[in-house]
């Protein structure tokens, strides 16, 4: 946080008021997910890969899994909005690691509209790997904030922590798809 606009936002951040309700950090937490160690954005990722490694298990089809993925990421997204603030104030920190709600929404967005492999298509194993592929490149684009990723990352409470997860999924899914279209090519 060396941008000065970052460090008092920081500053605000830990004037906030603790709220008295605790019910959300579940919601934030994605359940829970976030107080898992080590690493509590991995673990965040991990809960929409399972969703989604178990929808090509169960060979739902791409109409109703792309549903299934935007509505995810956006019903995470809209909630971590809403909830931004209590966040920051709860957990005391700007873009608390506890949140994971924002990799629900950046994993989904990484998974939208992908063509699925051959190899994804038959069998379990042939689904965990596909989905590792996307959960490893998208905690990649996660973790080195590629631009736009940082700049999103400086805005304040629930769009900051939001907004660089959901560029990181967008970068994900492009490399995604170019990737698996030049293969199936």
């Amino acid at each position: 946080m060396g941008h000065r606009s970052n460090v008092l936002y920081a500053k605000s951040v830990a004037a906030l008021e603790r709220p008295k309700q605790s019910w959300p950090r579940w919601l934030v937490t994605g359940f829970g997910l976030g107080y898992l160690r080590p690493a509590p954005g991995s673990w965040g990722t991990a809960g929409p890969a399972v969703v989604f490694w178990l929808m090509l298990v169960y060979r739902v089809g791409a109409v109703t899994r792309n549903a299934v993925c935007a509505a995810v990421a956006l019903v995470a997204g809209v909630v971590l909005i809403l909830l931004g603030r209590w966040a920051c104030a709860w957990f005391g920190k700007p873009d608390p690691g506890q949140v994971v709600l924002d990799e629900f929404s950046g994993f989904f967005i990484s998974c939208m509209f992908l063509p699925i492999p051959a190899f994804a298509r038959h069998g379990v194993w042939g689904a965990w790997l596909f989905t590792a592929i996307i959960y490893v490149l998208f905690r990649f684009t996660d973790t080195m904030k590629i631009p736009p990723g940082r700049q999103l990352e400086q805005l304040p409470f629930g769009w900051g922590i939001l907004l660089d997860d959901i560029a990181a999924g967008i970068q994900a899914n492009l490399v995604l798809q170019v990737a698996f279209r030049v293969i199936h090519w």
